[in-house]
């Protein structure tokens, strides 16, 4: 989703893990929403497409954004000063993010913690041992400060078969 905040600012969700994006209950809904996410098998992002609603902040005017059915409802503050960041994790910079790296055979990126001081999104990395080299330097960089909560790499090499003339 992509769109625009009255002051200019584009807003664009793109992914996971963003400090200006939250999902809200509604305090009616928060005993079925426990409820639906005890029963079975069901994952939290179940529940979340049942009984969450999105919720965005600008970070240059503070505004609020809530997602309802497909509609945004935006919401001013009152004072100039107001925080930007009234989504962010409770834990700050120490939300533990996630790192993931990717060689495809022709290009690699490696991407760690949106919205926290230690982020970064590098692409276009030339070769699998420039992504590994990055990718394990921040891992060892994250793992020692506490902030990592999951990793993963994935390398591959495509190779070209000859095929025997005819």
């Amino acid at each position: 989703m992509k769109f625009s905040c009255p002051c200019g600012n584009i807003i664009v969700d793109n992914s996971d893990f963003h400090a200006f994006k939250a999902s809200v209950i509604a305090d009616q809904d928060r005993e079925d929403f426990r409820a639906f996410c005890v029963e079975g098998d069901r994952h939290s992002y179940e529940a979340f497409a049942k009984y969450g609603r999105t919720l965005y902040q600008c970070d240059r005017c503070a505004r609020l954004f809530l997602a309802i059915n497909g509609d945004l409802i935006s919401f001013k503050p009152e004072r100039e000063s107001c925080p930007t960041n009234l989504l962010r994790s409770v834990e700050g910079e120490h939300w533990k993010r996630h790192l993931r790296g990717k060689w495809d055979g022709r290009r690699g990126e490696v991407w760690w913690g949106f919205g926290v001081e230690d982020e970064g999104f590098l692409q276009n990395l030339a070769s699998g041992e420039d992504v590994k080299k990055v990718y394990f330097e921040v891992f060892e960089r994250l793992k020692s400060k506490n902030v990592l909560r999951d990793s993963f790499l994935r390398i591959e090499y495509f190779s070209v078969l000859k095929l025997p003339e005819l």
